[in-house]
């Protein structure tokens, strides 16, 4: 599966330290676009940027083509590739819908938390709205509404997490 194309200066700077330590090739931009996947101008534009940092440095060869090197530059194993399909669909999953969410946990307290990615908080809402609900009716619709809020917001501030 091909990762989706890209305009993030970062996510091209990932992907361009990805490709510069896991792999010997020449850093050129349409190198760089071809593996990022971004247009030439968005990969030419963080390498600029790099080499104005001083970060990268710029190689010319006789005929005027332009290369980049890393200093210092050592190749490492790559990334198991487990771990780079969950780095995948990370970055092409969506955002939760806030909506969603809300009806999810006014069905059943939590599940709106589960589905906006907080398991912990999922089962949490779980516990303490049924708690509510086993003590008096009142407390229970109370959790259950904060709870739905909850859900809501979860799923509108949602980010995907990448260590």
């Amino acid at each position: 599966m091909t990762p989706a194309r890209t305009s993030d200066p970062a996510l091209i700077e990932h992907r361009l330290l990805d490709l510069a330590y896991t792999t010997d090739i020449v850093i050129t931009v349409p190198a760089l676009a071809f593996y990022a996947p971004c247009s030439l101008e968005a990969a030419e534009h963080v390498l600029d940027r790099l080499a104005s940092e001083g970060r990268i440095e710029i190689d010319v060869d006789d005929d005027g083509n332009l290369s980049y090197r890393l200093p210092n530059r050592q190749h490492i194993a790559a990334p198991h590739p487990l771990l780079r399909q969950v780095e995948t669909d990370l970055e092409q999953r969506h955002a939760p819908n806030a909506a969603a969410a809300a009806v999810l946990s006014m069905i059943v307290p939590g599940a709106g938390q589960l589905y906006a990615g907080r398991p912990l908080s999922a089962v949490a809402w779980f516990v303490l709205v049924t708690m509510g609900y086993l003590l008096l009716i009142a407390p229970g619709v109370m959790l259950h509404i904060l709870c739905v809020a909850s859900a809501a917001s979860a799923a509108h501030h949602w980010r995907p997490s990448m260590a």
